[in-house]
């Protein structure tokens, strides 16, 4: 199970593909997987296994993470750009109880994903969860 986080620029609403011919179901899928690849050779796309993540944050006091401490694993979030200082405060709490090298390199590619954030303030972090 995992919870992928992605930096993406703000997204229209989606629109149904209920009716789409299978030329353009296939042309979006096309798109979404040229997106993916761009986003994870940028360094815009993370992906946490949650169990790694709920330990981490079960030890950083669920409670006191203000933006981790509230995310769904199983659902959707967009967090826009005021969400980014508390995010990092959350991430400076999991890097104070990380406790083995695992931890710590989560903790490490959260931070690296938060700085490319930093550098793009146009985009959006989308989490994807299972």
């Amino acid at each position: 199970m995992g919870l992928l986080l992605v930096l993406r620029p703000p997204q229209p609403r989606p629109k149904s593909l209920r009716r789409a011919t299978r030329a353009q179901r296939r042309e979006h899928r096309r798109t979404d997987a040229e997106e993916w690849e761009t986003a994870q050779r940028r360094g815009w796309l993370l992906d946490v296994e949650v169990e790694k993540l709920l330990l981490l944050a079960n030890n950083a006091e669920d409670s006191r993470l203000l933006i981790l401490g509230q995310l769904d694993p199983w659902s959707d979030t967009v967090l826009d750009r005021h969400d980014l200082p508390r995010l990092e405060a959350d991430v400076d709490r999991l890097e104070a109880v990380a406790g083995d090298d695992a931890q710590r390199e989560l903790v490490a590619a959260m931070r690296k994903l938060l700085m490319s954030w930093r550098a793009e303030p146009d985009l959006m972090l989308h989490c994807y969860g299972d």
